[in-house]
Parts: C-alpha cells; sequence; structure tokens
C-alpha cells in the first residue's frame, strides 16, 4: 500500500481569552507492506504554514515499524514494533511551532490513557495481537514516551501545552502498557413475528 497526502487545516477561533489562528499545511507519504511473514509500515509527514502569532510554522513527524505474523500457528499472533517521533518547539515551552497531529485518533497512536498528542514526544513501542479462538482476541501495547526537545513541554491530545511558558525538569514521561482482551458472543436469534 502507498499513499500520498495533503492537508490543511486553518483554524480561526476567538473564544473569550483564548485567540487561535493558525494555517497548517501538511504533505507526507506512508507505505505499508509485507514479505512472507516480515511486515513494515512508515509513514511521514513535513507541516508548514503560519503559527497563531504569525510567525512561520516549521515541524514534521514520522513512524516507523517492522513485525512479524506467525500464521501458521494456533493462535495466529502478530508482533509490531514501531517508533513514533514528532518534532518539538525549541524556541520555547508551549510556543506551538512543532507538529500539529491536525485530527487525532487519540489512543490508536500512543496509547488508551490519552495522555499526550502527537507534539514534541518520541515513543518506542509494541504491539503484539493473538487470537488463541476465534471469538476471542487479545491486544498488548508497551510504549515509552519521552519528549522530543526538552526545551519545550508535553502537549494533550487537544494540542493544549501541558504547563506553557515552562521546560519540564526531565525529558522522560513515563510508560504505559495497555491490555484488552475482546470475546465476541454469538448474535441473538431473530424474534419470530407475532
Amino acid at each position: 500500500t502507498r499513499e500520498l497526502f495533503y492537508l490543511r487545516l486553518d483554524d480561526e477561533k476567538n473564544q473569550g481569552s483564548i485567540v487561535q489562528d493558525f494555517d497548517f499545511h501538511t504533505v507526507g507519504g506512508r507505505i505499508q507492506g509485507k514479505a512472507g511473514d516480515l511486515l513494515f509500515e512508515a509513514w511521514g509527514a513535513y507541516q508548514f504554514g503560519d503559527n497563531t502569532d504569525g510567525s512561520d510554522h516549521s515541524a514534521a513527524a514520522y513512524t516507523v515499524g517492522l513485525g512479524r505474523a506467525w500464521e501458521c500457528h494456533c493462535w495466529n499472533p502478530t508482533l509490531w514494533v514501531y517508533y513514533d517521533w514528532a518534532s518539538g518547539d525549541g524556541l520555547g515551552a508551549g510556543d506551538g511551532n512543532g507538529f500539529h497531529h491536525l485530527f487525532p485518533l487519540a489512543h490508536k497512536y500512543l496509547g488508551f490513557m490519552d495522555l499526550y498528542g502527537r507534539r514534541n514526544i518520541e515513543s518506542p513501542n509494541v504491539l503484539l495481537t493473538a487470537s488463541p479462538t476465534e471469538k476471542l482476541k487479545l491486544l498488548v501495547l508497551y510504549y515509552y514516551l519521552f519528549l522530543e526537545n526538552g526545551n519545550d513541554t508535553p502537549y494533550n491530545i487537544n494540542m493544549t501545552a501541558f504547563n506553557p511558558g515552562n521546560a519540564p525538569a526531565s525529558t522522560d514521561l513515563g510508560h504505559e502498557i495497555d491490555f484488552i482482551v475482546t470475546r465476541t458472543t454469538r448474535p441473538m436469534p431473530p424474534k419470530p413475528a407475532s
């Protein structure tokens, strides 16, 4: 699978004390495929435009992943190892010149706790899926999260700085492990018509 994309977000908000007026253009691409049992995926984007304060916006992000599927095993396990990177702002904490994930899928990429958005962040992570039975699916995710730039702050899902104007004491944000079990039940038969 090969994809190229262009996205534009022209956001003009003036809600009380919150003034937000930026125009971001994002260009990028994605490739995904497999060679036998080996899987690969890479995604990258460059962003440019105007920040809220009128300064030039320049940022980037990428994700690379390698995986392996054991389709001959009874549980059909698949293991992926990923590395996610999104630029921060070296000019100051919370200035907003880092990558903006535009329309996030929230916990799909950086953990089900939804603590961090895709800006000023790096994360080596591991994904394991398996199906012990036809009705039972297992998903295990591990993330190690740290800041891309120690002069900038972490950002939450809506791209708001956690502590604007203050660089954090450490670039280490912590670890997250997600474990999900999904059980599919047999659908109920339809009720007979009266």
